[in-house]
């Protein structure tokens, strides 16, 4: 038998812990590949620089990233369950060269298995994958193309994370150590210490984090909570001091404050004691402490996979009414006062949708703005002109004096709080010669977003009384019910109008900026959707991988309890609470991690996100679910083999 048979054979025994690693790779390696076609082909090739080639790079290196880490974990997890078998081996007398080339070509076959089944389903799911992608970016139908490139880049990235590993494998061995090697995975069952002020400590870091995540609704509560969210806003790198505490929090939560938790449990003695309680918080503590990294990685994982998917999914399902909210109206012409062809313009704007056969109301008015002394830009509309717009968007209608202005937020996401322009008390017009008094602020824009800065309403004397004008807009809004079709007349009014010229005029719509939003948003989704299940999914192996590398020592363990005279329902029941624990706990704290997270989000979107949360999160519970039945069913069925009946 050659060296290569021999390692060869070696990966046929061990099939059962390395098939979770294989098909995690394969899945891995195939949405890589994906990826890379769609990356390659000719059309999107055709539009180098553009924000479709930028998300699809950023997406391919965020699996090379996730791979090289995953693939490290797993050999790791690999090479200890085999390192009595490595001690064996040198016995008898391999070399530490024979046994780091050993594992070498080990490694090797099944990167290469990997990476040659990968790439083969992928290219039998390229066309599928094409075609989400023109639906995606309504580009017709991009056709199927021999992808070459994608599989040289696909082989050669991965035959090098690979190649890496295999380079690493010598350290993770440790090859000089036969005892070491022979001794395994065990670890004596010493008392387990645990430390109550790190316990409190993960407590403090959780919290902390949580209550910075939901900081900026604290406003508006009691001026107390003011000032502890302005000040959180404030504090500099506020960012990463939130991650790092949830971080530490998460670490030490399943290094110390579980062990906590479960002590505590063994000193209610009438709970302790009752049925098989003593027989799984006992073993839970080992368990916990023995596997405190990988939970640790699980719970991570698994929270970046549910943020990712809450946020891509909450992204696109308020696409719709951000439009809205962008653009108050479906289409706005604004003229300056030098434009001479302002009339035409309207008129050409008025014969297109008419031709087309759109129902519309139009709403003009009239913008003064004024540069005060402090060198303030100030824009100015009188109330008749404000009351129509506002009749329009179901606004309530205003009354001001002469001596009253009300403040008009310029973009959709305000807070009066923290914007300068909208925390005015007074309003001083034409050098200080109209002093007016702010009585509000609009709820929302009246414009598209950004048109006007520093907008204030004035009543319709005192607007007639300006007389220091720097400029004279005519802002023409159009309301139109049915805006998503307005595509086409759009693109011609493009054709007839131009842009826009600087000093003259500009206009946009609300349908090109709602379906290049919409775009970027459904293709944010399906990235965000397989790196999702990527990490998912190595989460998932991680646990696999530890209970299957722990399982000659469960065997051990269950015969000694069986001659003592454990039933097997007794013994299903306590390894089913612990492998639950293993699955859930990680899934809980990653959902709770990622509840706090997704507030930030609802912050920056200014609309509630809970109902996708519960979706992703219902989603992932039930393949949760299910992967913990299948691996629970065969972890039993295994050891039953053993039971002594």
């Amino acid at each position: 038998m050659t060296f290569l048979q021999f390692a060869l054979n070696n990966v046929k025994r061990n099939t059962r812990v390395y098939l979770a690693y294989f098909l995690s790779s394969v899945f891995t390696i195939m949405v890589f590949f994906s990826f890379a076609v769609n990356l390659f082909h000719p059309v999107i090739v055709g539009k180098r620089g553009g924000a479709i080639e930028q998300i699809l790079g950023q997406t391919e290196v965020a699996i090379l990233v996730f791979s090289f880490f995953f693939v490290l974990i797993s050999v790791n997890a690999f090479l200890k369950v085999r390192s009595k078998e490595f001690g064996i081996l040198m016995i008898l007398g391999m070399s530490n060269k024979q046994l780091r080339r050993l594992v070498f070509l080990e490694n090797m076959v099944i990167g290469c298995l990997a990476i040659i089944v990968g790439i083969t389903i992928g290219l039998v799911f390229s066309k599928l994958f094409l075609m989400l992608l023109s639906s995606i970016l309504s580009y017709g139908s991009l056709s199927f193309y021999f992808p070459y490139k994608a599989i040289l880049l696909t082989t050669g990235f991965f035959i090098l994370i690979f190649l890496g590993i295999s380079a690493l494998t010598p350290l993770l061995i440790r090859a000089s150590n036969i005892v070491t090697l022979l001794k395994g995975t065990k670890k004596a069952n010493r008392e387990i210490k645990f430390s109550i002020m790190q316990s409190m400590t993960a407590v403090l870091l959780l919290g902390t984090g949580y209550f910075m995540a939901v900081s900026p609704q604290l406003y508006d509560i009691n001026p107390l909570l003011d000032k502890i969210a302005l000040f959180i806003e404030n504090l500099p790198y506020a960012e990463i001091f939130l991650t790092a505490s949830v971080v530490i929090g998460t670490y030490l939560f399943f290094s110390q404050l579980s062990i906590f938790v479960l002590h505590r449990l063994k000193r209610n003695r009438s709970f302790y004691f009752y049925k098989t309680n003593m027989l799984w918080i006992s073993d839970l503590n080992y368990r916990i402490r023995d596997n405190t990294r990988m939970l640790f990685l699980v719970t991570i994982f698994s929270t970046v996979a549910f943020t990712a998917i809450t946020g891509v999914y909450a992204l696109y399902s308020v696409v719709k009414d951000e439009a809205l909210k962008e653009n108050p109206f479906a289409l706005t012409y604004t003229s300056y006062s030098g434009n001479e062809n302002e009339q035409q313009h309207i008129k050409t704007i008025d014969e297109m949708l008419e031709s087309h056969g759109f129902h519309y109301e139009k709403y003009q008015s009239k913008v003064i703005k004024q540069v005060s002394k402090d060198s303030q830009v100030i824009h100015v509309i009188k109330q008749s002109d404000y009351n129509k717009r506002a009749s329009a968007l179901g606004l309530e209608r205003v009354v001001l004096d002469k001596g009253q202005a009300l403040l008009v937020p310029v973009y959709v996401r305000f807070d009066p709080k923290r914007d300068k322009t909208l925390s005015q008390k007074n309003i001083a017009l034409d050098n200080g010669e109209i002093n007016l008094e702010v009585v509000g602020v609009a709820p929302k824009v009246i414009f598209y977003s950004g048109l006007f800065r520093n907008l204030v309403v004035v009543n319709d004397e005192t607007f007639n009384k300006i007389t220091d004008i720097q400029e004279k807009y005519h802002s023409y809004s159009y309301d139109i019910p049915d805006w998503l079709n307005t595509i086409e007349v759009t693109e011609k009014l493009r054709d007839e109008l131009g842009v826009g010229e600087y000093g003259q005029y500009f206009w946009s719509t609300r349908i090109e900026g709602y379906q290049i939003e919409n775009q970027n948003k459904k293709l944010f989704l399906y990235v965000g959707f397989f790196l999702g299940a990527i990490f998912f999914l190595g989460a998932s192996s991680f646990l696999y991988f530890r209970l299957y590398t722990d399982l000659n020592e469960e065997k051990r363990k269950y015969i000694g309890l069986s001659k003592l005279g454990l039933s097997f329902n007794e013994m299903k029941k306590v390894a089913s609470i612990q492998i639950a624990v293993l699955f859930f706990v990680p899934y809980i704290l990653a959902s709770i991690h990622t509840y706090f997270a997704i507030n930030v989000l609802q912050t920056v979107l200014y609309s509630s996100v809970f109902n996708q949360f519960l979706t992703v999160i219902g989603v992932f519970l039930i393949l949760n679910i299910i992967y913990y039945v299948y691996v629970r069913s065969r972890y039993i069925s295994y050891l039953k083999q053993f039971m002594v009946q």
